[in-house]
């Protein structure tokens, strides 16, 4: 079961929506694969009628399955559960969730169901037009949407119940509860560095642990740690929600920010040919990135110095991330193999130049294996 979970095809969603129309005890409507991600695959779908084994999950209105794969899937599933339903009882525009069931007896795999949020992506994809147009419409919402979650009290984000960062090669082992969220990044990019070996990242590495006791001391405020446009759900000039909770966890809002522009700045895909390392990509990047500090600054006002050097650790963290995918492969930090597809050489190339430029250092990773 948890290959056809996998493969997220039409073929292989029948058996899925059999054995979930079993567990809800109720037959389905609508059944479709919606997504599939770094560490999950989704699917749509809507009850014909409503359900004996879950009574508030409304019928006839359109619904989210989010399967859940890849190393320590049970403890991220757990995780991102208690995270919403948290949020939704704090007000947070995040769907409502319904259902969380960790056996994976049911699916093969532990799973949850949520609503399907009205709309789509802050950033579409169909057209460039389309994207300016979504993007300028909900992009106000969009760093509205973040600086409020980092308004909510830390508690609503359960601290420390799974690696959120990856830190390690995915043993179900936890975090350290009394190291910063900041010190937890940087051990996680050390540890890579040196098993992958990541040689081209350690000069980096050492600079930034060194100047860390100048930003260590933050509050602690929830953060997503992978809010960006494709998380983030707009209907027009509104966030009807913001999705992908595995990696929330309690720490320096500036991080999370700082991890947020480094998406923004460095984010490239082979399809649609206007969002690879070109001018029409790069136009679109810089755009975006331009556009979102200081509009997050106006709402939230930061301390520039620890954002920059923030910066560097969120560019540095996310390359340490794609240069393990391509020494050890994608399970090393916990997500499906599929995964190592969103590494082109592109963002890659992007992302590299990035994190040189905040850490004042040269980086480089491995080529991709043959």
């Amino acid at each position: 079961m948890e290959s056809a979970v996998a493969a997220g095809g039409s073929t292989a969603a029948e058996p899925i929506r059999k054995r979930l129309s079993e567990w809800l005890d109720a037959p389905l409507g609508l059944f479709r694969p919606l997504d599939s991600g770094w560490e999950t695959t989704i699917f749509e779908f809507e009850l014909a009628v409503p359900a004996r084994r879950a009574a508030d999950i409304p019928a006839s209105v359109r619904l989210v399955l989010r399967c859940y794969e890849g190393l320590a899937a049970d403890a991220k599933a757990a995780h991102e559960s208690r995270v919403m339903f948290n949020l939704a009882r704090a007000g947070y525009p995040t769907p409502r969730p319904f259902a969380f069931e960790p056996d994976r007896a049911a699916l093969g795999a532990p799973f949850m169901i949520m609503e399907r949020a009205a709309g789509g992506p802050l950033f579409a994809i169909k057209s460039f037009p389309q994207a300016f147009r979504t993007f300028s419409l909900g992009f106000a919402a969009f760093v509205h949407a973040q600086a409020k979650l980092h308004r909510l009290p830390a508690e609503t984000i359960p601290a420390n119940e799974v690696i959120t960062l990856n830190s390690n090669s995915g043993n179900g082992a936890e975090s350290q509860p009394a190291a910063t969220l900041l010190d937890r990044a940087l051990a996680a990019i050390g540890e890579r560095v040196e098993r992958g070996p990541l040689p081209g990242l350690e000069d980096a590495f050492l600079k930034l642990r060194q100047d860390a006791p100048r930003f260590r001391s933050a509050p602690d405020v929830p953060v997503h740690l992978d809010y960006h446009p494709q998380n983030v759900i707009v209907s027009g000039f509104r966030v009807t929600g913001v999705i992908d909770w595995v990696k929330a966890d309690r720490g320096d809002r500036h991080l999370d920010a700082a991890t947020t522009a480094a998406i923004l700045a460095t984010s490239a895909m082979d399809r649609p040919r206007w969002m690879r390392d070109n001018a029409a990509g790069n136009t679109l990047r810089r755009l975006f990135a331009a556009l979102y500090i200081p509009a997050y600054q106006a709402l939230a006002p930061m301390d520039l110095k620890r954002f920059r050097y923030c910066q560097a650790v969120a560019g540095l963290f996310r390359l340490s991330t794609f240069g393990i995918m391509r020494a050890l492969g994608p399970q090393a930090v916990g997500y499906r193999p599929e995964a190592i597809g969103h590494v082109i050489p592109d963002v890659v190339r992007l992302l590299s130049r990035y994190t040189a430029r905040k850490c004042g250092v040269a980086v480089a990773i491995p080529p991709p294996r043959a």
